[in-house]
C-alpha cells in the first residue's frame, strides 16, 4: 500500500511540475494577447454562463497565471465592453457583400443583419452584463463607431437620391436615430430575456423611420 500511495503521489507530483513548467513557459516564451483572452473568456461566458466563470476559470483554460491576466485586464467585465468591434471592422474592411447588392436600401440591410447575427450570436445574457456595466460607469460600448457611421451617412444619402427612401433628413442624424432605435429594441430584449430575436421588430422601425419605398418594404424579410 505505501509503494502505491508513493507512486501515486510521485504522479500527481510529476503531474503538476509539467503543468506549472508549462505556465512558467507560455508566460515567458509564448506571447499572449488580449484579443485571445478575450475570445476565451467570451466562449466560457457562451458555454457556462457569465456569471458562473471566474477569473481563475479563465486563466486555467489559457494556462496563464491571474498576474499575467491582470496585466492585460483589469476585471471580468472588460472581456465584454467591446462585443461588436470586430464585427464593425470587418463590416468596414471587406465591402464586397455591400457592393454586390442591388440597392442601398439592402447595404443598410446588410449593415444591421449583420450585427443582429452577433446579437444572436452572444445572447442576451452577454449583452445585458454590457448594458449592467455603462449603466455602473460610461464604458462607451454604445458610442457611435466613427467607421460605421461614416459608412452609413453615405449609404442613407444615396438611398435618398435614388428615392428608396422618402425620408430626406439629416443622413447623419437619420443613421443616429437609427442606431438608437437598434441599442432600445436590444435593451428590451435584454429585460425580456425573449429567445427571439428582436430582428423583425427592428427593420419594421427601420422602414418607418426611413419612410422606405413601397418596393423595398419587404426586402428585410430576407434577413429574417
Amino acid at each position: 500500500m505505501s509503494t502505491l500511495s508513493l507512486n501515486k503521489s510521485e504522479f500527481f507530483n510529476k503531474h503538476l511540475c509539467v503543468k506549472l513548467w508549462y505556465i512558467i513557459f507560455k508566460e515567458n516564451f509564448m506571447k499572449i494577447t488580449k484579443e485571445e483572452i478575450s475570445q476565451t473568456a467570451v466562449q466560457l461566458f457562451l458555454d457556462k454562463g457569465y456569471t458562473n466563470v471566474t477569473i481563475q476559470d479563465i486563466c486555467n483554460e489559457l494556462h496563464i497565471t491571474k498576474p499575467t491576466l491582470y496585466k492585460y485586464v483589469n476585471n471580468k467585465e472588460e472581456l465584454i465592453l467591446d462585443l461588436y468591434d470586430s464585427t464593425i471592422d470587418h463590416l468596414v474592411k471587406d465591402t464586397y457583400k455591400l457592393v454586390d447588392s442591388d440597392s442601398h436600401y439592402q447595404q443598410l440591410l446588410i449593415v444591421f443583419s449583420t450585427l443582429i447575427k452577433d446579437t444572436k450570436k452572444y445572447g442576451y445574457d452577454l449583452f445585458s452584463q454590457m448594458f449592467i456595466a455603462n449603466l455602473k460607469e460610461n464604458r462607451h460600448s454604445f458610442d457611435m463607431r466613427d467607421n460605421l457611421t461614416k459608412l452609413c451617412i453615405i449609404i442613407i444619402k444615396k438611398a435618398q437620391e435614388q428615392k428608396e427612401i422618402h425620408n430626406l433628413s439629416n443622413p447623419e442624424i437619420l443613421y443616429q436615430a437609427l442606431a438608437h432605435a437598434f441599442t432600445g429594441h436590444e435593451a428590451l430584449w435584454c429585460i425580456k430575456k425573449e429567445e427571439k430575436c428582436f430582428d423583425e421588430s427592428f427593420y419594421l422601425s427601420m422602414n418607418a423611420l426611413l419612410e422606405v419605398d413601397s418596393t423595398y418594404q419587404d426586402l428585410y424579410k430576407e434577413y429574417l
